[in-house]
This record gives C-alpha cells, structure tokens and sequence, in this order.
C-alpha cells in the first residue's frame, strides 16, 4: 500500500482531484477517530479533522517522502491541532473511555452475557490506563490501541524507538500493578 499510496501522492501533489478525494476518504476515519478519542466531543473530532487535511493537503508540495507512512503524517498534524485546541480552551485533554471508539462490531456468536462481560473489561482497562502518566497512556494507545509500529509512534511523539520501546515496557508494568492493585486478573480483564 505505502508504494500504491506515494504513487497517489505525488498525483495529488500535481493537482489531481481524484487523487486528493483519494487520500482523504482513506484516511477521514482514521483522523476523526484519533481526534474523537482525544476530544470526546463529535463537533471538535470533525473539525479537528477536517482542519487536519486542511494543513496536509496545503503543505502536500512540501511533503516528501520518508519511512513514515502518510497516515503517520496526518496523526503527527492531528496530535498537534489537538494541543492546540487544548491550549486554546486552558484546559488539560479530558480522558476519554477508549471503549467509544475502539468497539468492536458486534459479534452474533456473543451471548448478550459475554457481551456485557466484555464492555465491563473494556471499561476496567479505560480506567486503568487513564492512571497512567500521558506519555505512557499516548505509548499504549498508539502501539497497542491502534496497532502502531514502534517507528510510527516515535514520529508521531517526537521521541526516539528507545524512547518509546521504554515508555511502553513502563506503561505495561505499571498497568499490571494496577491490576494487581485493584484485584484484576488476567482472565478477570482481558483487554478484549
């Protein structure tokens, strides 16, 4: 995909409309999602969003290409207009229950009884990781939330791949004592 993606890229980048239509539409969701989760609030997420792309697709002449993928790129964009919605309303990021945006389709096969077992967990994990320091909590819902690769992450929070493989083995530790802390077990709380 990264090559597909530079190719449509570099169409954008020479005024093809399509190709614009392209990126955005592949990667909207994405966008909305991570601001949805930061802000907790759908009018902020989509303009956050759409502010995102703004600057993207303005400073496409200027983009080149790196290991970085484009979507890494546009979280990079996104993170940093959400600091400025933040500083601009003086207020800390409200933590967000990572359940709203992280739920999985719901799975027939599921008695209506797991289910509730599984929100629970979900709810206990949200918790938990909302006690953790900011940089462990953004390590964990980067890497493991989202399913980042440890390159991206770093890029995405300016810190190194040492940096961030450090801030994640921190962030599990302290998540497993917190667990153990608060009676969680592994098969209490799965992170499912």
């Amino acid at each position: 995909m990264p090559q597909d993606e530079n190719r449509i890229i570099a169409k954008a980048k020479a005024g093809d409309r399509e190709a614009l239509n392209e990126l955005v539409t592949s990667h909207w969701a994405y966008i909305y999602r991570l601001a949805l989760a930061k802000t907790g609030n759908p009018d902020d997420a989509q303009e956050i969003a759409q502010d995102t792309f703004v600057k993207a697709l303005a400073a496409l002449p200027r983009y080149k290409e790196t290991n970085a993928t484009f979507k890494t790129y546009l979280s990079r964009i996104a993170l940093n207009l959400i600091i400025d919605y933040y500083r601009k309303r003086g207020r800390a990021p409200q933590v967000v229950d990572i359940t709203e945006y992280t739920e999985p389709i719901v799975d027939k096969s599921i008695s209506p009884d797991q289910t509730v077992v599984q929100a629970e967990r979900r709810e206990e994990v949200a918790k938990m990781l909302a006690l953790l320091p900011e940089e462990q909590r953004q390590v964990v819902e980067l890497r493991i939330v989202q399913g980042l690769a440890v390159a991206d992450t770093a890029r995405i929070m300016g810190k190194s791949a040492a940096a961030v493989k450090m801030l994640q083995q921190r962030a599990l530790k302290k998540l497993k004592d917190l667990f153990e802390e608060n009676g969680i077990t592994g098969g209490e709380a799965g992170a499912g």
